[in-house]
């Protein structure tokens, strides 16, 4: 069999059609046009554009538009958002925030995406649609900070076990002894 075809025996050329595949840093664009095309493309959506150099674009996102917002990133042109990095919680006291890192491998550029989420009601919807590997890094964020992520596939805890009561990374969190019964 030659380099040029697949185990099935057909040409290459029709496994490459189907995953158009662009080489990391082939797209080449500043971090000031990449926050332009941004803010054109999705205006009124994204909030808040700014740049962190050397390579990272900083902006806010409604929680109620994520997993629209974001599917139109992953494929964004000129250059596509095709990596969930990580996903961070944190907690501010008056709410908890989740910033998504993403990553456009064509571009070598970053988009952190910070989404404000209520103390009260954390709610926001799963990404795992769009990228599945964000399926542990939100279990995570359940874990330690109590992000609940509607429509995840698996949502329990990941770091704990499973009879642990509250999140401890979250600023209110008060052990018990629940927590701890051979002590």
């Amino acid at each position: 069999m030659s380099a040029r075809e697949t185990e099935a025996g057909g040409p290459a050329e029709a496994v490459e059609a189907t995953t158009e595949r662009r080489e990391a840093g082939s797209v080449h664009i500043s971090l000031d046009e990449l926050a332009g095309a941004l803010a054109a493309a999705f205006d009124g959506e994204l909030t808040d554009i700014r740049l962190q150099e050397p390579v990272t674009v900083v902006a806010g996102l409604d929680r109620k538009k994520l997993v629209e917002v974001v599917g139109r990133l992953h494929d964004f042109e000129p250059a596509p958002f095709d990596c969930l990095n990580f996903i961070a919680a944190v907690d501010y006291v008056t709410h908890l925030e989740c910033i998504y890192h993403l990553f456009s491998l064509p571009a070598s550029l970053w988009l952190e995406l910070h989404v404000t989420v209520p103390r009260a009601n954390p709610i926001v919807d799963t990404v795992t649609t769009v990228w599945p590997g964000a399926d542990w890094h939100e279990r995570e964020a359940w874990d330690m900070m109590g992000v609940r992520f509607t429509g995840h596939p698996d949502l329990r805890r990941i770091l704990l076990k499973d009879d642990w009561v509250g999140h401890p990374l979250r600023k209110d969190y008060a052990d018990t002894i629940q927590n701890h019964p051979y002590v």
